[in-house]
């Protein structure tokens, strides 16, 4: 009698034990729907009109940024200032142009040029090894800034124009020959030079010449450009003072204050374009990063690029650009790409370096996803409640 009790009451245990874990497990799994149902309704903090917001309400949102719609209007606004923009610019431009040329550029000579000085009818003073070569005749300028003449011995050249060194030498050699006719000139340019580094198809130095050496000189004769090139990124570097320079106002809108004459030890620097980019991400078929062309770019552009919008996944009336205008107040522009005239107000919404555009889920695949995630946990609980059983 006494085992048959004792065998009820722990059968009884057994099954007080079995109700109770099923209990838990099923209050475990109610809760995980709970959760799932929560999450399915979160979204950026704007939405369309169908949409409820959850959490945040309107003067919330409006505190953290500064939330346009794509319509019409807007869209209008946005070319308005863009083109109040290209007026003030091209008036600086029209400015410039009305400054006079500057022509008094003049070379002055540069320790290890190597001058060609020629005094008419005495052979035996331009070529005194007898080799008719201006390897032979060429007068190196030292380290100390002069070169040797005979008859005058040590000529001051740096920091002069070929012109003042004739004068001199002229004037010296009076005291030695007749009415003495001389002629220097530079024969090679080694003392001055330019450096181009960057994303430019032969970096490396250039030399300053007679000739004035601008912008645009260099970078033809370092090649040209890349099509990596910062156009509008670039730097020059004059005696340890960073000076920004706009290549795409000189190249492509006739800037040419941007054209500057360069000088002995100047260096420009022509970064990558790794800052000139916009992504596109969420819902589209082909997320991505793209360089921004310099004839423009437009959100139609973007998504087009993107492969449009993914027909299954994506919820067509939320498209965001959201462009980091302020630190602390970024902007988030929204299109309600459903609508017929979406397309043209895409082709006509502007996009800048680093916006980011953004296509949303669609409510009915941020529950299949999160039903997905949340599913092999679900399983493994009623894997354990069989046990159980």
């Amino acid at each position: 009698m006494i085992m048959n009790t004792m065998g009820g009451i722990v059968i009884q245990r057994v099954h007080i034990v079995k109700h109770a874990t099923r209990y838990f497990y099923l209050m475990v799994l109610a809760f995980l729907f709970i959760v799932l149902a929560g999450c399915t309704g979160m979204y950026m903090g704007i939405e369309a009109q169908e949409e409820e917001v959850p959490k945040l309400t309107k003067e919330q949102i409006h505190a953290r940024a500064d939330i346009h719609r794509i319509t019409p209007e807007s869209v209008q606004r946005l070319r308005a200032e863009m083109q109040a923009h290209t007026d003030i610019a091209q008036a600086r431009r029209d400015a410039s142009t009305l400054e006079p040329p500057k022509n008094d550029y003049t070379y002055l000579v540069a320790p290890s040029d190597v001058l060609l000085v020629t005094v008419w009818n005495h052979p035996e003073l331009n070529n005194p090894s007898g080799q008719l070569t201006n390897e032979l005749a060429g007068r190196t300028v030292r380290s100390d800034g002069t070169f040797f003449y005979p008859y005058i011995g040590q000529v001051k050249a740096e920091g002069r124009t070929v012109s003042e060194i004739r004068q001199e030498m002229a004037t010296r050699l009076n005291d030695y020959l007749t009415d003495p006719q001389v002629d220097v000139a530079v024969m090679r340019f080694r003392g001055r030079k330019a450096y181009v580094v960057g994303q430019v198809e032969k970096p490396g130095p250039v030399s300053i010449t007679d000739d004035p050496l601008y912008i645009t000189t260099l970078v033809t004769q370092a090649g040209g450009l890349t099509e990596a090139a910062d156009l509008s990124g670039v730097i020059l570097n004059r005696d340890g003072e960073l000076r920004p320079l706009d290549l795409f106002a000189l190249y492509y809108q006739g800037d040419m204050s941007q054209n500057l004459l360069l000088k002995d030890g100047d260096i420009i620097n022509v970064p990558e374009r790794t800052q000139g980019k916009v992504f596109v991400l969420g819902e589209v078929m082909d997320p991505q990063a793209k360089t921004l062309p310099w004839e423009g770019y437009s959100l139609a552009d973007a998504l087009g690029d993107a492969r449009g919008l993914d027909p299954v996944t994506s919820k067509a009336s939320q498209v965001y650009v959201i462009r980091a205008v302020d630190e602390d107040r970024p902007q988030i522009w929204h299109l309600d790409a459903s609508s017929p005239t979406a397309l043209v107000l895409a082709d006509n919404f502007p996009l800048q370096a680093r916006d980011v555009v953004y296509v949303d889920a669609a409510g009915v695949t941020r529950w299949s996803r999160v039903i997905n995630q949340i599913l092999p946990t679900a399983t493994s609980l009623m894997t354990g409640k069989r046990t159980f059983d």
